[in-house]
């Protein structure tokens, strides 16, 4: 097999030394790549070095030792884990070289990689019936291949001049304007003041508390933008919403049936007309693809796993693809580790963003946008509240703060209170606010100016939303609710938009 026992030697060597060199490849090096068929020892003192490391732990050869014997592993050659250990430790290694040794080491893996992934399609090429077209053959070979191997990103060695790329980029742009960046979403207030939520490379960020539709309105976003570009959507459950439920609940957005009729099967009786709207969602469907996955009690390093084998092997490399997750909250590495709760949710927003920003890219850049959502604290509660009294800013966000800082967008969703829908009749159910907003749509003046009200104060602009039956429409903004409550007109919905019009 394709291995280098001299190269897996000289990088424990170089970690033994310098164990903080680890932080530098621990994107790209894994167990996986000490394949010495001869021996154990290396992948075994690998795995016992990354977790000390990354525990924060400092250990010398002795217990080093003690925890590769712990794990009951006989090794063969009879060799001695400690003298074994000791001998790197001797061994000559300057710090600059253990990313290079590293990278070299890496090279060995993706040829075992391609060479095992060659064989597979060799075998399935002579178990091919004789009828598969050449599409057919050619989309064989590519899924296995994207499916066992992922690229290798070793990133930029070193700082780049941007701007010795500024006039061909800027000129480029220039020759071949872009009108829209990202997939637009289906509510055209929002996409106007906020730009595109769906940008390749990008986290939007949902902040609700339990039972306000987070869940509702993010794949109702996402599953619109998906049917209008005809792009697959995976969609990753942690652990509260079942398969069934979801079906049900997509059905019963797609049709605007009542959900209790599609759960009990009593739809089939409830007349003619509910079996049609039930039965014209098969013709939707049959063009889309939602792809769930339940990722409950998973670490974050095995979920991003099987986000980029999915990706690999469904999509295919350089293919577009809106990942929606719900939702983000801590796992069981929080009581197995020892870290703080607001360090294991920092990790997964850290480690999903370099996923889609960084590591799964074409030519042209990212490939994959993020929708998500979190839980608010208790500040965002809103349930006997009057308006005046409801904080509608991003300290309401739970858990950590690196959830802001690596989001693109952040919005606050709430059910309006009861004098706002007194207030505000004709404008929905709930409120959707910014928080939070790295890029802008081309109605920049609603995004960033407060809007006048009646009295002479200034508030913050949102959007309107109204929820009925897991369907969710735009009713405008808050422009828009000034301007009904300064005319004695009546608000309708416009029937494209569902922006309310004055008439």
């Amino acid at each position: 097999m394709i291995f280098s026992y001299e190269l897996e030697t000289q990088l424990l060597a170089g970690l033994l030394k310098y164990p903080e060199k680890y932080l530098e490849i621990s994107a790209f090096i894994s167990e996986k790549d000490f394949w010495n068929e001869g021996s154990k020892i290396n992948r075994t003192l690998f795995k016992v070095l990354k977790q000390a490391v990354e525990n924060g732990e400092t250990i010398d050869d002795i217990v080093l030792t003690q925890r590769v014997k712990s794990l009951g592993i006989s090794f063969e050659d009879n060799i001695e884990p400690l003298d074994y250990i000791q001998s790197l430790s001797l061994r000559k290694i300057a710090k600059d070289t253990v990313s290079s040794t590293a990278k070299e080491l890496k090279k060995f893996t993706m040829r075992r990689e391609i060479h095992s992934c060659c064989s597979d399609i060799g075998k399935k090429m002579r178990s091919l019936p004789s009828s598969t077209d050449y599409a057919g053959i050619i989309e064989t070979a590519d899924e296995i291949y994207n499916g066992q191997i992922n690229l290798y990103e070793t990133g930029v060695d070193r700082p780049v001049n941007i701007y010795d790329k500024m006039e061909d980029l800027i000129e480029e742009r220039g020759n071949n304007p872009i009108d829209q960046f990202g997939y637009e979403g289906p509510h055209p207030k929002l996409q106007g003041m906020y730009g595109s939520l769906l940008r390749p490379g990008n986290i939007t960020v949902v902040v609700a508390r339990s039972g306000v539709g987070k869940t509702q309105f993010c794949l109702d976003f996402t599953t619109k933008a998906c049917a209008r570009y005809n792009l697959p959507l995976l969609h990753f459950d942690n652990g509260e919403m079942s398969e069934e439920e979801l079906i049900n609940r997509q059905c019963a957005a797609l049709s605007g049936v009542p959900l209790h009729l599609i759960e009990s099967g009593n739809w089939r009786k409830a007349g003619e007309p509910i079996v049609e709207k039930i039965r014209s969602v098969w013709s939707k469907v049959q063009k889309q693809k939602l792809f769930y996955y339940n990722v409950g009690g998973m670490n974050v390093d095995a979920q991003i796993n099987l986000l980029k084998r999915f990706y690999y092997a469904e999509v295919g490399r350089g293919n577009p693809l809106v990942f929606n997750f719900d939702y983000i909250k801590t796992t069981y590495e929080n009581s197995s580790n020892n870290k703080s709760e607001y360090q294991v949710v920092g990790e997964l927003v850290d480690k999903y963003k370099k996923c889609i920003q960084r590591e799964i890219v074409s030519d042209t850049g990212p490939c994959i946008s993020m929708f998500t959502s979190v839980q608010s604290n208790r500040t965002g509660i809103v349930n006997n509240r009057q308006s005046a009294n409801i904080v509608d800013d991003e300290s309401i966000v739970s858990l950590s703060d690196r959830i802001t800082q690596f989001s693109s967008h952040m919005f606050i969703l709430r059910n309006k209170t009861s004098d706002e829908l007194q207030n505000e009749k004709g404008f929905g159910t709930h409120k959707f606010i910014n928080v939070k907003a790295r890029h802008l749509g081309k109605d920049v003046f609603s995004a960033i100016n407060p809007v006048k009200m009646s009295d002479g104060s200034l508030k913050k602009n949102f959007v309107n939303l109204d929820f009925n039956n897991f369907a969710i429409t735009e009713k405008g903004d808050l422009r828009d609710i000034v301007d009904g409550l300064s005319t004695t007109a009546s608000v309708s919905n416009d029937s494209e938009d569902d922006v309310p019009n004055l008439s």
